[in-house]
């Protein structure tokens, strides 16, 4: 697997963003159907669905859009599955400038209703602030939404900004929200989006762990926060340096390596560490130093 000319982290990217996107995962022994990895993550079977169901690209980004606003500390599987219910009930929560005139105790009751609202008073708010803000136009996240087309740069940017004091994009301008957004408005939204490169991988705690079990950073003692940038940067330049999969649009970017090291993450390494067992599903799994560890 190893060659000298590239470096060992680009090698495991690349050999995790393989098998994530070519259905090589091995996931079997977690009595989870193997393959199909990136079509069962929640915002693209979301998107599959609404695509089916005959509606524009331009409807799939704005349910994107208000749903990852709503996405922190929540089962995704659920929340996006509960969007795409609100969505066949209600489709106008999802239309600016209908959203941005509904009261907002209808709009909390018909969020609440479906599951998709958790702190039903802020996410309201923040919902009716997006809507609001979409619904005015002449904006960059207004026009990757209507249009498809946009910068990353300038994207990030304008989303913390405020008009009378008050944030135009509540909850989604977070600095782990942002980036994700703008990724999925790219794959699978459909945006033509330019500096995708900017987007980093997200850190949490399933990043962290697979980064730091195939020796991609030594940042075992430190908090998640304090570890983040030594991560970001690591997987930044072991992209740089090989050919990302990916789908069109976040090909060759840590946008695309981002699902497949959290899924990784997730359903191996942190399963491992539950189950208290070494289980593989990927050749990437030959180089984990947990592995390499109960050998000697």
């Amino acid at each position: 697997m190893f060659s000298p000319d590239i470096p060992r982290a680009a090698l495991l990217a690349e050999a995790i963003a393989r098998d994530f996107y070519n259905e090589r995962l091995d996931l079997s022994a977690r009595e989870l159907p193997s393959g199909g990895t990136w079509s069962r993550m929640p915002e693209v079977e979301c998107a599959t669905h609404l695509l089916v169901a005959g509606e524009s690209h331009r409807t799939v980004r704005l349910v994107l859009t208000f749903v990852a606003a709503m996405d922190r500390a929540r089962d995704a599987v659920r929340l996006w599955r509960n969007g795409v219910k609100l969505f066949e009930a209600y489709p106008e929560v999802f239309e600016p400038s209908e959203a941005s005139g509904i009261p907002l105790p209808a709009l909390r009751e018909r969020l609440s209703q479906y599951g998709v609202s958790q702190r039903h008073k802020e996410d309201t708010s923040a919902w009716s602030a997006i809507a609001g803000s979409l619904a005015t136009g002449q904006n960059p996240v207004s026009c990757v939404v209507d249009e498809g087309f946009g910068d990353a740069k300038e994207l990030l940017s304008y989303l913390p900004t405020r008009h009378e004091g008050k944030p135009r994009f509540p909850l989604l301008k977070g600095p782990k929200i942002g980036p994700m957004w703008v990724r999925m408005l790219a794959a699978p939204g459909k945006a033509g989006i330019n500096n995708l490169d900017i987007i980093p991988v997200a850190v949490d705690t399933h990043v962290k762990r697979v980064t730091e079990n195939l020796g991609v950073s030594a940042t075992q003692d430190m908090a998640i926060e304090d570890a983040k940038p030594a991560i970001q940067s690591a997987w930044r330049d072991a992209v740089a340096a090989t050919e990302i999969s990916g789908p069109l649009g976040i090909t060759g970017t840590c946008a695309a390596l981002d699902p497949a090291l959290w899924t990784f993450g997730k359903y191996g390494c942190s399963h491992c560490e539950k189950v208290g067992q070494l289980m593989p599903i990927s050749s990437a799994c030959d180089h984990c130093q947990l592995r390499n560890s109960t050998r000697n």
